[in-house]
């Protein structure tokens, strides 16, 4: 499988302060639109300069070369086959190189007609900036994806990109012989978990594997407590910045609960330097020292690069995070990555928008792409997937992660991607401290609610 084996990094950049620098970047973006980064057809036309209209170039993220990127190479070149005269450029970008190249690219007013987004926070500062072209209230075509996956290109009522790549939804991963030889079945409840890490602990296992030195694998502690706890609409009110949001009840005992498992010991010593990256939060769990980890999809392909046997033997259990006794939250509700999109720019000439949303219709939305992409090792979110993991080599974990999206009450994106840069930073840094014991939930509060009240 292709799931990415580090979460895409949200842009810290700001993107006022290319509003000062445009003209300095100008020439150096006129440059960046003729090239092809990373692999694709080169490029002999920029994205805003055609002038029949019939070229556009697209922007990719690319960690390297993945049949992930064979499948949209493949796609483009069907669409031109049955679009005689419409051409699709595209340019893949290495992820972190990306970030700055289209924020220096839509500063300079000169970015490319179709360019991936993780949506969210970052998505709408270039919404407000009347950088992003509408696809309107939600066209016909785009109800082939699933309703879930939308949320974080949706704004104001309004849908302003599609998904381009799979879904990332979080999960427990655990070793299944650690659990069976303590007699444990995985909790599905925060009960049941604590007893499960009291058992754990006594046997001298560690009960959950955390990479904290990255920071955002703890968020994800937060969002699924807060959820379960209050229910969507509290992560959708700090999302809009709503005053005072952070000092929810829901999100203080999300802190409180963080915090116990901390004073519990439920994770191994170091975790706050442990980074996912180089693997060795994984290796806690196939090893048996560590009996679980909470993580996206891509944990899966992660594991499967370090250790195939602990996966294709069946070792490798995946389960949704516990219910919260008392709680609001449906257990059904996820927290993710809900996919990778695609959107257009509003600078685009009108037969280049034209070609971006027939791209979007007839191409990202076919029965063919969904093959490509499960053969890629993706889980669409395009409806009526489900029969395409048939025969695949990890067909039970696709279905799993297929169906669960598909009957989300809820999938609540990433906050640091769904909240504005400034505010995700502030968040990641104070709530590392938080999982430390050496800040407050009430301290963190305060200063996330300050934060907010900016409107940064």
């Amino acid at each position: 499988m292709s799931y990415r084996a580090t979460r895409p990094a949200r842009p810290i950049v700001r993107r006022n302060w290319f509003a000062a620098t445009a003209a300095a970047a100008a020439g150096l973006l006129l440059a960046a639109c003729g090239s092809a980064a990373g692999g694709g057809k080169a490029s002999s036309t920029s994205s805003s300069g055609g002038a029949s209209g019939s070229t556009v170039t697209m922007w990719l993220v690319t960690t390297g070369p993945s049949p992930a990127n064979t499948a949209v190479q493949n796609l483009v070149s069907s669409f031109e086959k049955s679009h005689p005269g419409d051409n699709i450029t595209i340019n893949f970008v290495e992820n972190q190189s990306f970030k700055q190249k289209i924020q220096l690219a839509m500063g300079a007013g000169n970015p490319p007609t179709i360019f991936w987004s993780w949506g969210g926070g970052t998505l709408q500062q270039f919404i407000k900036a009347g950088d992003v072209q509408s696809l309107g209230s939600r066209p016909a075509w785009a109800d082939a994806f699933l309703p879930s996956s939308l949320g974080a290109v949706t704004y104001n009522g309004q849908l302003y990109g599609v998904p381009v790549e799979g879904t990332q939804p979080v999960y427990f991963f655990y070793n299944k012989p650690v659990f069976s030889r303590y007699h444990l079945t995985f909790p599905t409840t925060w009960t049941g978990l604590l007893s499960v890490i009291s058992t754990l602990k006594s046997h001298g296992v560690t009960p959950i594997s955390l990479a904290n030195g990255d920071q955002w694998p703890g968020l994800m502690y937060l969002e699924y407590l807060t959820d379960r706890i209050g229910g969507p609409s509290v992560a959708q009110a700090l999302q809009s910045n709503t005053r005072g949001g952070w000092s929810n009840p829901a999100v203080t005992q999300a802190l409180t609960d963080i915090q116990q498992l901390a004073k519990a010991g439920a994770f191994q010593s170091g975790y706050d330097s442990l980074k996912f990256s180089g693997g060795g939060s994984d290796a806690l769990v196939y090893s048996g020292k560590a009996a679980m980890q909470l993580m996206g999809d891509w944990d899966i392909s992660s594991i499967l690069g370090s250790n195939a046997s602990f996966v294709n033997s069946g070792n490798l259990g995946m389960a949704p995070f516990p219910t919260v006794p008392g709680g609001n939250g449906d257990p059904a509700d996820l927290a993710g990555n809900t996919a990778s999109y695609v959107a257009i720019s509003s600078r685009a000439s009108a037969a280049q928008k034209k070609i971006a949303e027939s791209f979007f219709q007839d191409a990202l939305t076919s029965t063919d792409y969904a093959k490509a992409e499960v053969a890629a090792g993706e889980v669409p979110v395009t409806k009526g997937a489900a029969p395409l993991f048939g025969g695949q080599q990890l067909a039970s974990y696709d279905a799993t992660i297929y169906n669960s999206v598909q009957s989300a009450p809820s999938f609540q994106y990433s906050w640091d991607q769904a909240m504005t840069p400034t505010v995700a930073n502030v968040m990641l840094t104070n709530l590392a401290q938080v999982f430390e014991l050496t800040q407050t939930p009430a301290k963190f509060e305060t200063l996330l609610n300050s934060q907010a009240a900016s409107g940064a």
